[in-house]
């Protein structure tokens, strides 16, 4: 994220720890399935290239002869972002409370600004991975063949249920459509769970290994170079919560992108869509109505699939 606390200090006096309590958030993982492609503008085509990559010509040559030419589709798709923003509003009297204890000399203090921005960063965090996850985790986001729904005996979490066997087969069908193998697995809290206990995953540590497979003992064992786990959760309105990547587990090929740029002729299941500088902070304003003082953030962005045969998506696999 963008923000700095340069960006969002208001320079007011700071709070007591103890007077502002607040729920943590597990760990967000969209952008390792829909790394950020940064651009200028709120809506940008993109050439997306056909599979000539894959194809055999006659490459031949005689001397003299001329030379091969092979033709090239692009598809241009065009990608805009959406905006999403949340405004935090800080009543006064947290902040005279907080002058308060400045003046007692009272350690052990938070910043108010910080404290008030954090709040909208997660929220529009959370926002965008609940949208990401519900992209990744619709069996339409994926090419026919790319989908595997578990039940009874085939799920992970039975003693029957073959993740080794599951996975390296579901890389191969990534391979073949794309030319990549996956790189990437993000397994919900539930998956990996049920896949860090299997009986054939645990058949392949060593026999002194009585505990859960670590994550980089499951990259050895299933030829995968990353593997994250979405331990973030939601609340919905009827205060019932839940896991926001659900029960399921998806291999993805994932290009690398450095120094904000990638080439787009790379297979990638999916991207984001994020426009430069963002999600950034609005400029602090004080409500007289509310009587407090409103921090807000905003954030342009879309996740998208680009090539679906280049994830494969378990389903239910605990």
């Amino acid at each position: 994220m963008a923000m700095t606390a340069a960006d969002i200090r208001l320079k007011q006096n700071p709070i007591l720890s103890s007077l502002l309590l607040g729920l943590g958030q597990g760990a967000f993982v969209a952008e390792r399935l829909f790394p950020r492609l940064p651009q200028a503008l709120s809506s940008v085509t993109l050439a997306q290239l056909g599979d000539e990559r894959l194809r055999r010509y006659n490459l031949r040559r005689a001397p003299g002869g001329a030379t091969k030419r092979i033709a090239i589709k692009y598809d241009g798709k065009t990608y805009s972002v959406d905006q999403y923003s949340v405004e935090v509003p800080l009543p006064r009297e947290l902040i005279r409370e907080a002058d308060e204890s400045r003046k007692l000399n009272v350690g052990n203090y938070l910043d108010v600004s910080r404290i008030a921005m954090q709040t909208a960063n997660d929220v529009l965090g959370l926002d965008y991975e609940i949208e990401a996850a519900g992209l990744a985790t619709t069996a339409g986001s994926y090419a026919a063949g790319n989908v595997q729904a578990l039940a009874g005996a085939t799920k992970w979490s039975a003693s029957t249920g073959k993740p080794v066997t599951d996975i390296r087969a579901a890389a191969d069908v990534v391979r073949k459509k794309v030319g990549k193998r996956p790189n990437t697995l993000v397994l919900s809290a539930d998956a990996f769970a049920a896949l860090c206990m299997n009986a054939e995953v645990k058949g392949y540590l060593p026999s002194t290994n009585l505990g859960p497979a670590s994550i980089d003992q499951l990259k050895s064992v299933l030829n995968v170079a990353d593997i994250v786990v979405g331990d973030a959760v939601w609340i919905n309105d009827a205060d019932v919560g839940a896991d926001v990547w659900g029960n399921n587990a998806i291999l993805a090929y994932v290009p690398s992108i450095g120094g904000g740029s990638m080439s787009l002729a790379e297979p990638g299941f999916g991207f984001t869509n994020v426009l430069e500088g963002h999600p950034f902070a609005e400029t602090p304003y004080f409500d007289n109505s509310a009587k407090s003082w409103v921090y807000g953030a905003t954030y342009e962005r879309r996740a998208s699939v680009a090539y679906n045969g280049a994830g494969f998506l378990f389903s239910n696999p605990a």
